[in-house]
């Protein structure tokens, strides 16, 4: 299948561009699968001319994966791709990332610009039908196994960490952790590599699932819950209604509610080794099978396909 492929690749981090999981997680896993994929970068693109790749490239299917904010994305070729939707020469599709907080704003809006869309949310998929768009489908978050250093669990030298920024939210469980004498290490500030490397380098890692960015302040799917186990290593995790339909909690993950249910398993966690190597297996073994790259885009290209 011809792809034209259009995501950004690098993000913003202060000071800095680092680059973003759609190179390593999309792209690449596409090429192995065997499809023909131009990258259209949506920060930078070589041919800034949407309309120019797609009469030259002539696409089977233009994947996206849009921000709808034109400081990070300035390229979004967001009328070249309702023009190609309605001409009904290609198929087009999106994969929303943050619904939770974003659905009335952006994806209820802009979800009938493509021919089919994912959402990261089971529970959302009735959402977008209620808007009047039936070709929603679920496209979970994913990871390239091929970018996560295996390392056994016994050769790991951090008990627990957290790997990501900080905000007045996830602040004052990592205080208390620290208060309570938990060896955790927060890890900042790092590339695509540096993430991979910490993730894989824990025995336990923990993720925050609120957004800061939303005013409600609910939990949503985020990648690290996918790239955790992916890493071989356990995934504890702020509860969110969903992740049960990826993972078996607390046969191959481990999720929490408050800061001291947080506190009570993550020290029951480390007391046993031999649990936390376990479950980590089994949410390995679970990864490898449903949520590595190859396995996700592949049965998202069926779905597509279909519809």
């Amino acid at each position: 299948m011809k792809i034209l492929l259009t995501l950004n690749k690098t993000l913003r981090r202060g000071t800095k561009d680092i680059e973003d999981g759609g190179y390593k997680n999309v792209y690449l896993p596409l090429k192995d699968l065997e499809h023909d994929v131009y990258f259209y970068d949506t920060v930078n693109p070589e041919e800034k001319s949407f309309s120019k790749i797609i009469e030259s490239f002539k696409p089977d299917l233009i994947f996206c994966c849009m921000t709808g904010n034109p400081q990070m994305t300035p390229f979004e070729p967001w009328e070249e791709i309702r023009q190609e939707t309605e001409s009904g020469r290609t198929k087009t599709f999106n994969w929303f990332c943050d619904d939770t907080w974003r659905f009335k704003s952006f994806s209820s809006k802009t979800c009938h610009y493509f021919n089919v869309c994912s959402t990261p949310e089971p529970s959302y998929i009735d959402n977008f039908k209620q808007v009047g768009y039936d070709k929603i489908i679920l496209g979970a978050w994913h990871s390239n196994k091929n970018y996560h250093p295996f390392i056994e669990f016994r050769d790991k030298t951090l008990e627990s960490s957290f790997v990501g920024r900080m905000d007045p939210l996830r602040t004052p469980y990592v205080e208390m952790l620290k208060n309570y004498k938990v060896p955790m290490v927060q890890i900042t500030n790092v590339n695509y590599e540096e993430l991979m490397m910490a993730y894989s380098n824990s025995k336990i890692g923990l993720n925050f699932s609120v957004n800061p960015n939303d005013p409600e302040f609910k939990t949503q799917m985020k990648a690290r819950m996918f790239e955790i186990p992916g890493a071989n290593s356990l995934l504890l995790t702020e509860h969110h209604d969903g992740i049960e339909n990826f993972f078996e909690i607390n046969k191959e993950i481990v999720t929490w509610k408050s800061g001291q249910e947080l506190l009570e398993k993550i020290q029951f966690l480390i007391k046993n080794p031999k649990i936390v190597e376990q479950i980590s297996t089994r949410g390995h073994n679970r990864f490898l099978k449903e949520h590595q790259s190859h396995a996700r885009l592949e049965k998202v290209l069926e779905e597509i396909n279909k519809l």
